[in-house]
């Protein structure tokens, strides 16, 4: 695993949590935040979320990484997104500060249309959330795939692991 994961963020930009505008841990949404992956995360999130297809996919217009004090990134500058990941059997992720890649040697995608539609058309034509792995840093990065090739990174910040009942537009 050791070789996979240094070769997972060769060349990118690593986001310190605190520069990514995420919470402190004594806030209300820290609690149940992870910003790094443990072995027992890793091993949670294997058995959660792996070899499942992705049947909803929501990205925020602003980010918990933006600067508070410029205000958000304009939409066409945007490369850094905040996610709501839901896959088939009732999981779902709430990702912060993901850099979305499409593949690990690449330049982040950039503008919030544009990598919004991109995403849609996965789900829509099926994209499964093929793998989980860990940057040198022990940030989490997850590897979407289409017919068991990769066609995207995601490499997150921090995240959340819930059960969702009903898919935001069932609601």
């Amino acid at each position: 695993m050791e070789d996979n994961e240094s070769s997972l963020r060769n060349g990118q930009q690593h986001l310190d949590p605190q520069q990514a505008g995420l919470p402190e841990p004594e806030t209300d949404l820290a609690e149940g935040l992870h910003r790094t992956v443990t072995d027992e995360l890793y091993d949670e999130l294997v058995e959660q979320v792996t070899d499942q297809r992705v049947v909803g996919l929501a990205v925020w217009e602003e980010s918990l990484a933006d600067d508070p004090e410029a205000g958000p990134t304009p939409a066409d500058q945007r490369d850094i997104f905040d996610l709501d990941l839901y896959v088939e059997n009732h999981n779902y992720m709430e990702l912060y500060g993901v850099q979305i890649y499409r593949d690990p040697e690449s330049d982040p995608l950039q503008g919030l249309e544009q990598t919004g539609k991109m995403l849609s058309k996965l789900v829509e034509d099926g994209v499964w959330l093929e793998e989980v792995a860990v940057n040198e840093i022990d940030e989490l990065v997850l590897i979407l795939a289409q017919r068991h090739e990769p066609c995207l990174y995601l490499s997150v910040s921090g995240w959340t692991l819930e059960q969702w009942d009903n898919l935001p537009e069932e609601d």
